[in-house]
């Protein structure tokens, strides 16, 4: 009953956070140093919240403090990266499109979690990968500027699932080395801090109210704490990675109905159902 409620916890929050941040991106004007600034406070907001995680497992820091440490920068980096890709390319993106290209971070996740974690790897899951990405070239129809060429906001996206995919491994392996809680909280504080940090290169201006930033970094956390608590009980990282993505097919029904983004539903359609066949076969 606890597995199924983690999960039914996760698609609500996963679905409510991406569907508000695309009508966000739809309904503001912004320039793409704006959106560096709108993610880290974003995640700034949830940097206070985080301090509940502990309420679900007990806070201790354990491990080499150095091997922690590079790990806490990867999850920075590449979770900073992550989101000011994916920030920048929403406007232009369609939410169920993006879900599903977002998706790439369950392939991603399960080959670095066979290499480094000892999940395994199998070929099915191979054939599942590339059902993936033909279901990815079905549905981006719109985004195509050539044979197999994509235009550049469809191509942040896939980056950024590509980078997120790194972040949940090294993420995984911080609960791993030191628990739940500090693994989770030592991720998410550093992936603010780095992504701070591009705030500070970059000059970035802030162009969202307080109420808009309170409540896309409210949902986010809901998203995020609904990974982790999934990961948590399940305790498999290649198992929820693949379980997980049934919200695509949510996403796209949700888009066309609350968003209006109905445009090729048709062609959605078929793209999302080869998608998740292929992420079925990643279990």
């Amino acid at each position: 009953m606890i597995i199924f409620l983690s999960y039914i916890f996760y698609f609500v929050a996963a679905s409510a956070s991406p569907l508000q941040r695309r009508w966000l991106a739809t309904n503001r004007d912004f320039d793409s140093r704006s959106q560096i600034n709108f993610a880290f406070r974003v995640t700034a907001v949830m940097i206070p919240l985080s301090l509940v995680i502990p309420i679900f497992s007990p806070f201790y820091i354990k491990g080499n403090i150095f091997y922690l440490a590079l790990l806490a920068v990867v999850s920075g980096v590449f979770g900073a990266l992550s989101l000011i890709f994916n920030y920048n390319a929403q406007k232009h993106v369609e939410a169920g499109i993006s879900t599903l290209v977002m998706n790439i971070y369950t392939p991603i996740t399960i080959i670095l979690a066979s290499l480094l974690l000892h999940e395994g790897l199998t070929n099915i899951q191979i054939i599942g990968t590339v059902l993936l990405l033909i279901g990815m070239v079905i549905v981006a129809k719109k985004h195509h500027i050539g044979k197999l060429h994509f235009d550049k906001y469809f191509l942040m996206m896939l980056a950024s699932g590509v980078l997120l995919g790194v972040v949940l491994v090294a993420e995984r392996a911080l609960m791993k080395t030191t628990g739940f809680a500090a693994g989770t909280i030592i991720s998410w504080w550093s992936q603010c801090a780095f992504t701070g940090l591009a705030v500070l290169i970059m000059g970035s201006r802030h162009v969202y109210s307080t109420k808009d930033v309170l409540i896309t970094g409210t949902l986010r956390f809901l998203q995020g704490l609904s990974w982790v608590v999934l990961l948590n009980v399940v305790g498999n990282l290649s198992l929820v990675s693949a379980v997980t993505t049934f919200k695509v097919v949510l996403m796209f029904i949700a888009g066309a109905l609350i968003l209006n983004e109905k445009e090729d539903m048709s062609r959605k359609i078929i793209g999302s159902v080869i998608a998740l066949a292929g992420l079925l076969l990643m279990r």
